[in-house]
């Protein structure tokens, strides 16, 4: 069915390639010797110095900041560019094999590739496994490597590509070739795909209405996204970064899909006959600079080279603010140049940002009429229309100048790591300063820098305990300071002008939320190691000190990361320990699912403590595709240790592009349902498939319940989790923030584990002796401690071991939250369902969420029987029973009848229903919680202007009642 879908969709742009031919390299070394390569491309310079060979032969190392690539993988260089190609034994990301490009920059600058490969269509099969690699070196001329291989489905339909490097040039030429050897025809594209990964490059497509603004797409929908280009071009949100250039050589426009996550570029899509040849030659370019327009002139001289465009025009300005000159940073102005192809649309060409005398000079490929704006701190501020010359001057035009803010926080007095989040002061100031990174991203008021990166991000800002400056748009703000929930929340209000400068300093208190002894921790936490991450390490690492964690597991995608050198620099290793580890995240769809008409991956896993081996490819983190989750477990287990850690992410997540983020989700297990004692053939035996050493799919130790600040994943989790438990199969629930950026608060949620230890004595084997034994509390910002014993006797806490009741036994519970989060609700859950104990009145609320009073909401001793009423000491059904406390959660319901939640009350109307679904082609969703307040008043608003959409929540982790004292059976599921 699947390829029946993927050939009606490609049919649409039907063609036929031609037979095999001598410009092939599919022949052999000789022929591909005699291929043409962008033929047309001339670019000259002084020197030229080429480089062929494997890493490790590389004189001097690798020079590219940020670069993946290790001893065995390929290089190509020359004075211009360094081209790292990954050794065909050692596959990254979505590629079968190696022998594609993991590392490209200008010499001595930066490396922001994640992947770029070859696919002929959208399924597994589709994409090309090389078999063999060749060097050529035709120095001082060129230098190629030659990768030989097939479609990794189809075995016979021969590929090669052909990386030519040349001196002088600024990047590489590339010819691929495809021989289709079967009897069938076949329905084929050759395109190079990169993986951008959302939150780290932008791809600019300078289409009407376009540049760094695109729309997401299905996979099974590609009508819809397909587009052609003259050229694209790729680039971080930031300064200082490489800039990438694609474009074709043997055709005017490439052909193919292009998103934030990832781009497909190249021949369109034809039928390939049998006995026929289809090729493929462009060029990729990399420059290191502020702004698109060096790249932009690169691409502009070869498209005239190669397809004779019209000599390019060159725009020139200055932008000045109170008399002086303005520039400094892409924050602070950015100037974008466009061709005006109808009634308000433009055509996006370039972008430059001005020097430091404010002086700017773009050159862009257009004879048309032309429109500059200028943005600065995220929105449009100046604009007009260039003059039509073939060297357009502007002028001076007036920019405001921003005001300055100088904060400082001490916490209990001393000065301390903090987080800032500034906040308009109304509507109406929010919408005059509302902005974005050149119309991507997420909007913010006010917009302070690319959300995606360093500090200032969004309308956040790490604070440094010898505090910070920094530019802020003139008006009205609100200044919400924290060091996370264990502290208090501290506003300040400011209205300052164009260049004005104000200082603010605010004093923090702890707050006794958690147990003595017990360490906070944050076990799912990403940085600029994973593919969908561009914060930097430093601002990575002050966040952690910043939001008061004592404890990080690193769980980059596919990399082992530390952070050990962003760590020792900022000289906070006593504030916190962070573990080695990594996130497997497969991503080449092979398990075969009941009643799945096509291939899913395994989802997320975390895995910890791991060492980081700097000289092996991903840091040492083992390929995962193609493998089962227990297969997977067996795989990590010897780099983990004894007492290393396996855990279930974000269980019932949406998929993108097709994947499935989460396991559970994946295999479409039915929490209704139980699970088999073998794998059946059925979604829930997929839980108890198992590997020769008999790991099943089921053998993970932790499952992550709480994914963030909201309560979404949460909602959808608790019934897996429960059904889980019930079933005999007890793991520990934990809470962590899976934060990739600044904007995605670290620490809310956090998982406080009570292992006998503190920073200074830490050690990961006793702590993850205690995460698996669950002596341990997941929260938002919601505390929840119990004990269970007699009322005047010995007492114990959580953990495991199952416990034999006495009669009188009582369970005391504690709830405590920070002043800022609202709690109305204390509920008991067990195998037979969920019910309150305590609402509204029955907790304290307190008046002040500025305050330090009113951390204690709720303090009760309860009698066991009252909590777990299926038994009496000395007969009846084992049970289980766990506490959760919070805000009371908004209705949700279950429409398309799988167990799990999946729609919410989206039209506010208190019922959910068929009228909440708001996309018509479905028939659920969207899940997520309400707006957040814009009314002081309400309880939720001191929280929400910190946390967005953020839901308080805590809960503990389950106690196992044996009420025979002969060993805790499971109950089973309710009836």
């Amino acid at each position: 069915m699947a390829r029946l879908a993927l050939f009606a969709v490609f049919l649409l742009w039907f063609g036929a390639a031609c037979g095999q031919d001598d410009t092939t390299c599919l022949g052999g070394p000789q022929r591909c010797e005699r291929a043409p390569m962008c033929n047309g491309l001339r670019f000259s310079c002084s020197g030229g110095g080429l480089f062929i060979g494997k890493l490790s032969q590389l004189p001097g190392g690798l020079d590219l900041e940020g670069a993946e690539g290790t001893g065995d993988d390929f290089v190509l260089q020359n004075d211009s560019i360094t081209v790292v190609f990954d050794a065909l034994g050692e596959p990254h990301d979505l590629a079968p094999t190696g022998g594609n490009i993991i590392d490209m920059g200008s010499r001595g600058g930066k490396d922001d590739i994640v992947l770029i490969y070859q696919i002929s269509g959208i399924l597994p099969d589709d994409t090309f496994a090389y078999k063999s690699a060749e060097l050529i070196d035709n120095s001082p001329a060129s230098v190629a490597l030659v990768v030989r291989g097939t479609l990794d489905g189809r075995p016979d339909v021969d590929v090669v590509t052909r990386y030519e490097l040349r001196a002088c040039e600024p990047g590489l030429r590339i010819r691929t070739d495809l021989y289709n050897g079967s009897p069938d025809s076949h329905v084929l594209t050759i395109s190079d795909v990169g993986h951008w990964g959302n939150r780290n490059l932008l791809p600019f497509a300078p289409l009407p209405g376009r540049g760094f603004v695109h729309d997401g797409f299905e996979l099974l929908e590609l009508q819809d996204a397909y587009q052609k280009f003259d050229y694209v071009m790729v680039r971080a949100a930031e300064e200082d970064a490489p800039t990438y250039g694609f474009l074709g050589c043997d055709r005017e426009q490439l052909e193919g899909i292009n998103s934030t996550d990832l781009s497909a570029l190249g021949t369109g899509i034809g039928l390939l006959r049998p006995g026929a040849q289809q090729s493929f030659e462009r060029f990729i370019l990399a420059t290191q600079s502020d702004d698109l327009d060096a790249a932009s002139k690169q691409v502009a001289t070869a498209r005239s080279q190669l397809h004779g465009d019209a000599k390019p025009v060159t725009v020139t300005g200055n932008l000045v603010s109170q008399g002086l000159p303005f520039a400094g940073s892409v924050r602070r102005a950015t100037v974008v140049i466009s061709e005006i192809v109808g009634d308000n649309l433009n055509r996006p060409l370039t972008t430059i940002m001005p020097d430091d005398e404010g002086h700017f000079e773009a050159t862009v490929p257009s004879s048309s009429w032309l429109l500059y704006e200028v943005w600065s701190f995220g929105r449009v501020v100046a604009s007009g229309v260039v003059p039509r010359t073939e060297a357009a001057q502007l002028g001076s035009i007036e920019i405001e100048m921003p005001a300055r803010l100088t904060v400082a926080v001490t916490g209990d007095g001393a000065p301390s790591y903090a987080s800032l989040f500034v906040t308009a002061a109304d509507e109406e100031e929010a919408d005059r300063v509302r902005g974005t990174w050149l119309g991507e991203f997420r909007t913010c008021a006010p917009w302070l820098g690319s959300p995606v990166g360093a500090s200032p991000a969004c309308n956040i800002v790490n604070v440094e305990p010898q505090g910070n400056d920094f530019e802020i748009p003139a008006g009205r703000y609100q200044l919400w300071f924290t060091m996370g929930e264990e502290y208090s929340l501290a506003r300040v209000d400011v209205e300052i002008a164009a260049g004005e400068v104000q200082a603010v300093e605010v004093d923090l208190s702890r707050l006794q939320l958690a147990p003595d002894g017990w360490l906070s921790s944050d076990l799912h936490v990403h940085g600029g190691a994973s593919f969908d991450s561009s914060i930097p390490d430093l601002d990575r690492v002050r966040s952690f000190v910043g939001h008061g964690v004592d404890v990080i597991a690193a769980t980059d995608h596919d990399v082992v990361a530390d952070y050990a050198n962003a760590v020792e620099a900022l000289g906070v290793g006593d504030q916190v320990i962070v573990m080695g580890g990594l996130e497997t995240t497969q991503l080449i769809p092979h398990l075969e699912v009941p009643d799945s008409d096509l291939p899913k991956v395994i989802g997320h896993f975390n895995h910890w403590p791991m060492q980081v081996n700097a000289d092996a490819p991903r840091g040492g983190a083992p390929w995962d595709e193609f493998i089962d989750a227990g297969e997977l477990f067996d795989l990590m287990s010897p780099l983990l240790g004894d007492e290393g850690i396996h855990m279930l992410n974000h269980p019932w997540d949406e998929t993108q592009f097709g994947r499935d983020l989460g396991f559970l989700r994946a295999i479409g297990f039915d929490p209704r349902e139980e699970i088999p004692e073998t794998d059946d053939g059925t979604a829930n035996g997929l839980l108890m498939r198992q590997t020769s050493n008999g790991t099943r799919n089921l053998d993970f130790h932790l499952i992550e319940v709480q994914n963030g600040a909201n309560v979404v994943q949460a909602l959808k989790t608790r019934p897996l989790w429960f059904s889980l438990i019930s079933q005999g199969h007890v793991r520990t629930g934990v809470a962590n923030s899976d934060s990739h950026e600044l904007f995605e608060r670290l620490g809310f949620g956090r998982t406080y584990v009570n292992a006998g230890i503190g920073n200074a004595d830490f050690n990961a084997t006793a702590f993850n002796r205690a995460l698996k034994d669950g002596d341990v509390i997941g929260s938002n910002g919601v505390v929840i401690t119990v004990s269970i014993g007699p009322e005047n006797g010995p007492r114990r806490g959580l953990g495991f071991t199952p416990y034999q009741p006495s009669a009188g036994d009582t369970v005391q519970i504690e709830v405590r939250a920070p002043p800022w989060f609202p709690v109305d609700e204390v509920r008991v859950i067990t195998a037979s369902g969920e019910r309150v104990l305590a609402r509204g009145a029955d907790l304290s609320h307190p008046a002040d969420p500025l305050g330090t009073e009113g951390v204690l909401r709720f303090q009760s001793s309860v009698p066991l029987t009252s909590l777990v009423g299926q038994g009496v000491v000395g007969q009846g059904v084992d049970d289980w029973f766990l506490i959760e406390a919070g805000l009371a959660f908004q209705p949700v319901a279950d429409l398309n009848d799988d167990g799990v939640p999946d729609t919410g009350d989206n039209n506010l109307d208190g019922v959910v229903d068929a009228r909440d679904i708001e996309d018509e082609d479905e028939d659920e969703g969207p899940f997520k919680t309400p707006p957040d307040p814009t009314n002081a008043s309400d309880p939720r608003y001191a929280l929400t202007r910190v946390l967005p959409g953020a839901w308080p929540y805590g809960f503990t982790n389950p106690i196992l009642i044996d009420w025979l004292g002969d060993g805790w059976a499971a109950p089973g599921l309710a009836q």
